[in-house]
């Protein structure tokens, strides 16, 4: 695994949420996480080079949240997105389907609120094999 040396961007607008954002990555062994609360503050960060191996997008909707993502994408810098929303099944189904067709690298869609087991079994025991997100 190369957690430690890999990065993690939130994106939240609930800074309570941040830390448990961070708590809950740091455990996974996940130490350089970049807590946003806007879209704009991840763009600066992918401007100045930073690469990310996941982004882990909270409270998405995608009837609210898609030009947001088309946005961060065509900066080529993050691994694969993690949404996090309050969808059902079909809903679901939809945005993966959407993020196909866009070219949105879109890992997986865990639901509101986030459970901190269902995020290490997504990235704790099974990392992004592509190193050039270190």
């Amino acid at each position: 695994m190369r957690k430690g040396r890999s990065r993690v961007v939130v994106l939240c607008n609930s800074s309570g949420s941040h830390f448990g954002y961070a708590e809950t990555l740091n455990k996974l062994g996940y130490y350089s996480v970049s807590l946003c609360s806007r879209v704009a503050e991840v763009v600066c960060l992918l401007e100045l080079g930073i690469r990310f191996e996941y982004l882990v997008y909270d409270g998405f909707d995608l009837r609210k949240h898609a030009d947001h993502l088309k946005k961060l994408v065509k900066h080529n810098g993050i691994g694969s997105i993690i949404a996090v929303s309050d969808v059902n099944s079909r809903e679901c189904k939809t945005i993966f389907l959407w993020a196909k067709d866009q070219e949105i690298p879109l890992g997986s869609v865990l639901q509101a609120p986030l459970r901190s087991n269902e995020l290490y079994k997504l990235i704790g025991s099974n990392p992004l094999s592509d190193e050039s997100f270190l």
